[in-house]
C-alpha cells in the first residue's frame, strides 16, 4: 500500500466503523451551541444523536465552524514527522471554507517538512457521498495508486457521487443561508419539500417540490433507483432524527432495487444546516451534469 494517509473531515458523515474498515482520518469541524464550544464529532462522545437534534428542536442557537489552521496543524504533524505524506478529500468550497485553511497550513508545514507531500482535493459534495468517494479513494490507494495518482483519480472520478435529500422544514436551510428567506416561507406554509441533490459545481441544488412526506420519500428513492449504475453495490440512507422513515426507505431499497443499504446517521455538521427530518439517499452512480 502507497505511504500516505487520507483525511476528510466532519461533513463526510462516515460512522466509526467505516472509518476504521478503511483507515480513514477526518478534520474536525466545529459546532457551538448557546455560546458552548464543541467538536463536530462523528463519534457522538461528547453528546448523542438524540440530544443533538433535540438541541435543535428545541431551539438553542446552533451553529457550525469550519475546519480550523490549528486542527490541521495538529493532525497532520505527526504524521510528517513519521514520514507520512496527507491527501485531503474536502467538503464542497461551495458550502465551507475548510479548504483555505488546509492550504494555509499547507504551507506551514512545507517549510518544517519540505521533504513531504501534502495534497488538498476538493470533492464539489458532502456527507454521505463524500463518504462513500473517500471510501471508495482508500480502496483504491489498497490497489497501490500514489498520492498523486489518487488526486487525480478523485478530480475524475467526484462527479459519480450522487445524493438526493429532503428535510421536513426549509427554516434550517434558510437559518445556515442555504435558501432564500421566501423560499422557505412560501415551502413552510404550504408543506412543500424540496428535493435536492449535490450539483456538479458543488452546490446544492433544488431539482424538484413535492408535497408531502410520503412523496418525498418516494422522490429520493426514485433519485437513487435512476442514478444506479453496475457499479452500485450500496447505497446508504442517511437520517437525521427520523430512523422509522429510514428503516422503511432500507426496506424498499432492498426488496425492490435488490442492492445492499445500511442506515447512517446524519451528522453534526449536515445536521444543523437540514434540521431534524433530514433524510438523504447516497450511491456511487451516474454522473452529475446538473449545476
Amino acid at each position: 500500500m502507497a505511504k500516505y494517509q487520507i483525511f476528510t473531515d466532519s461533513s463526510s458523515d462516515l460512522t466509526p466503523e467505516l472509518r476504521k474498515q478503511h483507515n480513514l482520518e477526518y478534520f474536525y469541524f466545529g459546532l457551538v451551541v448557546d455560546g458552548v464550544e464543541y467538536r463536530a464529532d462523528l463519534d457522538w462522545k461528547d453528546y448523542s444523536p438524540e440530544e443533538f437534534y433535540g438541541w435543535l428542536k428545541q431551539g438553542k442557537k446552533v451553529k457550525t465552524t469550519q475546519v480550523s489552521l490549528e486542527e490541521v496543524l495538529k493532525r497532520v504533524r505527526p504524521y510528517f514527522e513519521k514520514g507520512i505524506d496527507v491527501i485531503y478529500l474536502a467538503c464542497s468550497c461551495k458550502l465551507t471554507g475548510s479548504m483555505n485553511l488546509f492550504m494555509l497550513a499547507r504551507e506551514q508545514l512545507l517549510e518544517e517538512f519540505p521533504d513531504r507531500k501534502m495534497i488538498g482535493v476538493e470533492t464539489l459534495t458532502s456527507s454521505m457521498a463524500l463518504g462513500i468517494l473517500a471510501m471508495d479513494a482508500a480502496k483504491k490507494q489498497q490497489e497501490g495508486l500514489s498520492i498523486e495518482e489518487l488526486e487525480q483519480w478523485v478530480l475524475e472520478r467526484r462527479y459519480f457521487y450522487n445524493f438526493f435529500a429532503t428535510v421536513d422544514t426549509l427554516s434550517y436551510l434558510r437559518a445556515s443561508g442555504r435558501i432564500k428567506s421566501t423560499a422557505a416561507f412560501f415551502g413552510n406554509i404550504i408543506g412543500v419539500k424540496p428535493i435536492f441533490i449535490s450539483a456538479r459545481d458543488g452546490n446544492n441544488l433544488t431539482i424538484e417540490k413535492v408535497k408531502g412526506t410520503k412523496a418525498s420519500l418516494n422522490a429520493i428513492f426514485e433519485g437513487a433507483k435512476n442514478a444506479m449504475t453496475p457499479d452500485t453495490d450500496i447505497i446508504y440512507v442517511g437520517q437525521g432524527d427520523c430512523m422509522e422513515r429510514a428503516l422503511g426507505l432500507k426496506q424498499r431499497i432492498e426488496e425492490e432495487l435488490k442492492v445492499k443499504c445500511e442506515i447512517i446517521p446524519i451528522g453534526p455538521i449536515v445536521g444543523t444546516s437540514c434540521g431534524p427530518g433530514i433524510i438523504a439517499t447516497f450511491l456511487r452512480g451516474q454522473e452529475v451534469t446538473l449545476q
